[in-house]
């Protein structure tokens, strides 16, 4: 009785253990989806600039062209330290997500075990249960046999 209330006790520790991974690895996936917005966002923005940049043509002065081609190259910039961010993120959120297969595997393994534990003590039960009877049976039996 009290190895069955150590392994609840032990598999409620294991299951707590993988909630807070699961929710912690939900936040990180969460946070790496906002990253990638923001990134797809950002090349969207260059995309537009370049592509204004190209249709205006010789119709700006040099200041204005210099000006639009600095602002491309801080986006591009914005762009490159976005992606580092999201690898970042991506690596974080993987490897956050491997400690939580990890503590789901053991506590599914601590399931399994408390479960095969469970079955054995029923065993043993149930062949307690069936001596006994056996053994109240043959006692009826040799009384009946001495009468």
């Amino acid at each position: 009785m009290k190895n069955k209330r150590q392994l609840q006790s032990l598999e409620s520790l294991a299951q707590s253990k993988e909630n807070r991974w699961q929710r912690h690895v939900s936040i990180q996936f969460r946070a790496l989806q906002a990253e990638e917005q923001r990134l797809a966002q950002l090349n969207q923005y260059v995309n537009e600039y370049q592509l204004a940049d190209s249709e205006t043509g010789t119709s700006q002065s040099m200041l204005t062209l210099r000006t639009q081609r600095q602002f491309v190259n801080r986006l591009h910039h914005a762009v490159q330290q976005q992606q580092q961010t999201v690898i970042n993120k991506r690596s974080a959120a993987n490897r956050d997500a491997d400690f939580w297969r990890e503590a789901r595997s053991k506590r599914l393994a601590i399931q399994k075990y408390a479960d095969k534990q469970e079955q054995v003590e029923y065993k043993l039960k149930a062949r307690r249960t069936q001596k006994f009877l056996d053994e109240v049976g043959r006692g009826v039996s040799s009384r009946r046999d001495v009468k």
